[in-house]
């Protein structure tokens, strides 16, 4: 009698599991296109709110690619570890789909509940470093070129040379932290692009140099005042991680310059006494 009775209590059960399961399928098909999320608890589905599924998860991690995103999976007994490190986690339907529940982790934040499978955790990783990188190249603050304008103190010639050159030809070490980790970006100028304010530019792979050089000069054909500058492309670009082997970075990047005022005069004919 006892085994009957415990077999009836066994399929009592199994009869129970299988009618919670239904009534959280027939939720979870409501027709309103929304996953509903359950928390298993002693046989029982108790609704719970999970901000990510699966899916829902890699495209945030897609969308912010430069944030470290961890999961931490959550125990009975009240701890959490790492993806699958729990002998007893909560387990949680979403979709029908039976999973364990993670807190999820942006930047150290905490960002809410997950409902995911064993094969949906091992996707949550942290980018590659590499890609880091060249996202973060160009929002870094590579420094402007200072432009020389000789004859000097803003003032030229009509009709005759204007010479220009920019001594910013080294290069150039910018560290940022990348995953708790030091991340050294170097790069140099390989082009300069010439703004004579008159409506021309000139680009060219040299900085310039000082008069009686004039290797970038330029002849203004009216009086006036223009505003010149000269914009700067980065290149020739690579980065090191904690002081390992420097990596080539695919990237380019121009900085624009800053303004000067230049004001373009007419030289006169004067009659000088001696």
């Amino acid at each position: 009698m006892k085994t009957v009775w415990a077999l009836g209590r066994v399929f009592a059960l199994v009869l129970l599991v299988a009618s919670l399961s239904s009534a959280a399928h027939s939720a979870d098909d409501s027709g309103d296109g929304s996953e509903a999320c359950y928390e298993v608890v002693n046989f029982y589905s108790v609704s719970i709110e999970c901000e990510y599924t699966g899916t829902t998860l890699q495209a945030a991690q897609q969308a912010e690619s430069q944030s470290k995103w961890v999961i931490y999976q959550l125990c009975k007994d009240g701890t959490s570890g790492e993806p699958e490190a729990c002998a007893n986690p909560r387990i949680c339907t979403i979709g029908g789909v039976i999973g364990t529940l993670y807190a999820v982790f942006q930047d150290g934040r905490r960002m809410g509940l997950a409902c995911l499978t064993a094969g949906e955790a091992a996707v949550v990783e942290d980018p590659p470093i590499r890609t880091l990188v060249i996202r973060a190249f160009e929002e870094l603050d590579w420094p402007s070129s200072n432009l020389v304008v000789q004859p000097p103190n803003g003032k030229t010639l009509v009709n005759l040379d204007t010479n220009f050159y920019t001594t910013n030809t080294e290069l150039t070490d910018i560290p940022v932290r990348l995953l708790g980790r030091t991340v050294i970006v170097s790069a140099r100028p390989i082009a300069y692009r010439w703004n004579f304010g008159d409506g021309t530019s000139k680009t060219t792979t040299s900085p310039g140099a000082p008069y009686p050089d004039l290797d970038v000069a330029h002849v203004f054909a009216q009086i006036g005042e223009v505003a010149v500058s000269v914009d700067t492309q980065y290149g020739d670009a690579s980065f090191t991680v904690d002081g390992g082997q420097p990596e080539e970075i695919p990237s380019t990047i121009w900085v624009p310059g800053e303004e000067q005022d230049l004001e373009i005069l007419e030289a006169l004919p004067q009659l000088v006494l001696e």
